[in-house]
């Protein structure tokens, strides 16, 4: 299952950053992600301690995605600025809902019971969802509800499948290697070239992303630039 840190965890992992240390080397010493180790420190020195206790999974609806979307679009708002005016978990989460609705896709509301629903896989299919999460950016939610698994499946296949290759996904519960569970070298390199596929496209719709909103920053400058120097000349 997905390491779950607490508090006394998170803090004593902050300290590193007290006596000196970088984030880069304090993620790299505690094997987590730079940004998280940002999140912790961001969520302490804005909430004390309450900013590092897990949070229950929120509902978000259609309507409440698309609010936050629109004012991030229409407005010089910044992501992580929206992450804490709506107690959002992380800013990632709103790129998400962005990309989403600026790719034309529609704003589901998210179902509670979907964080907490798993079901058993093959080692083919835990191999193809963890391919999707790393060709994705680390996409762990987008997989969950992609695949039907749970978080804590995608984030536990995704780490054994960094350290240990696909032999680490493979289900020992009770035996060794099931020929059931061995893939052949043909479905291992469809596989990967799935993945690389998955890559391409991932990169190709980021990048279409960033320019749009990149021009739509520099349409608002452009906006902003106009109504200062029309004021300038009422003066």
């Amino acid at each position: 299952m997905a390491k779950h840190y607490s508090v006394e965890e998170k803090i004593e992992i902050l300290s590193f950053l007290d006596k000196g240390w970088g984030i880069t080397e304090v993620a790299q010493y505690h094997s987590i992600s730079t940004s998280t180790v940002k999140l912790w420190r961001h969520q302490y020195q804005l909430k004390g301690i309450d900013g590092l206790k897990q949070r229950e999974y929120t509902h978000f609806s259609q309507e409440f995605k698309q609010k936050v979307v629109l004012e991030y679009l229409s407005t010089d708002t910044s992501l992580p600025f929206l992450r804490d005016k709506y107690n959002i978990s992380n800013e990632s989460v709103i790129y998400q809902w962005v990309k989403l609705y600026t790719s034309g896709n529609k704003l589901e509301a998210t179902r509670r019971s979907e964080m907490n629903k798993g079901r058993s896989t093959t080692l083919k299919e835990r191999i193809e969802i963890t391919n999707w999460v790393i060709a994705h950016d680390y996409d762990y939610s987008g997989a969950m509800r992609k695949f039907t698994v749970s978080y804590g499946q995608v984030y536990s296949w995704t780490k054994k499948f960094k350290k240990y290759g696909p032999d680490g996904l493979i289900d020992r519960r009770g035996k060794g290697k099931s020929e059931n569970d061995l893939l052949t070298t043909a479905e291992k390199q469809a596989l990967e070239v799935k993945r690389l596929k998955e890559q391409v496209t991932y990169l190709s719709t980021e990048n279409n992303l960033l320019k749009k909103l990149q021009e739509i920053e520099r349409r608002d400058s452009k906006r902003t630039n106009i109504v200062q120097l029309k004021n300038y000349h009422r003066k």
